[in-house]
C-alpha cells in the first residue's frame, strides 16, 4: 500500500469509527456502508486537511469511490 492510500485508509478508519477498514483504489462507497453523506463530509474534510487540497462542490459530489478522492490528492 502506498504512502498516500495508507494515510487515507487511515482516515476513514477514524471517521467510520473501524479499525478494520481496508480500502484500495477500487472500493466504492457501496463497499462500506457507514460511507453515508455525513461521513463524506467528515472524510473530505479529514483529506483536504491531511493532504492540503481543496474539493470543489461538484467534485464531492462525484465521488463514487476512493478512486476519485485518489485522483484529487495526485493532482
Amino acid at each position: 500500500m502506498d504512502a498516500k492510500l495508507k494515510r487515507l485508509q487511515n482516515i476513514f478508519r477514524e471517521i467510520i469509527d473501524d479499525e478494520s477498514i481496508e480500502i484500495s483504489d477500487r472500493t466504492r462507497r457501496s463497499d462500506i456502508p457507514a460511507w453515508d453523506s455525513v461521513a463524506m463530509i467528515q472524510i473530505i474534510l479529514a483529506v483536504e486537511s491531511e493532504f492540503g487540497v481543496k474539493f470543489t462542490t461538484s467534485e464531492v459530489a462525484g465521488i463514487t469511490g476512493v478512486s476519485d478522492i485518489i485522483k484529487k490528492i495526485s493532482q
